[in-house]
């Protein structure tokens, strides 16, 4: 009888700790695809970068950057909407062969969550 009451116990506190751990897991991120996609394989340097969401992001309270592949910071320029529900800025230093880091983070129509990501592509001539 004591056993069983300590296995039920155990039970008990495990399902408390999963359902714990279910409301407080991060809300699905808005990127649905990016140009250039995420981890892709490019033979052309990309010109922009362009994030495509789930719902109208707001530029006032977006942003973007490019790292490239020893740790810097590329300049960007003319963060702005191209179409319904993406971001679009345009890559001013040449990119050169390597991997490079997308950081981004936005609010999206409807949604008072402030999301943000990473991803990565890889260019090579």
């Amino acid at each position: 009888m004591k056993l069983l009451k300590q296995t039920q116990r155990l039970i008990l506190i495990c399902l408390s700790l999963s359902l714990f751990a279910c409301n407080n897991a991060a809300p699905p991120s808005p990127l649905l695809s990016a140009e250039p996609a995420v981890d892709a394989s490019l033979t052309r340097a990309p010109r922009t970068l362009r994030l495509f969401y789930s719902a109208l992001p707001d530029v006032s309270q977006s942003s973007l950057r490019l790292v490239g592949p020893n740790g810097e910071d590329f300049a960007l320029r003319g963060l702005h909407t191209m179409a319904a529900d993406d971001l679009m800025i345009e890559i001013m230093d040449p990119v050169l062969p390597g991997t490079y880091t997308v950081f981004w983070s936005t609010t999206v129509e409807g949604d008072p969550t402030h999301y943000e990501g990473s991803y990565q592509f890889t260019y090579s001539e």
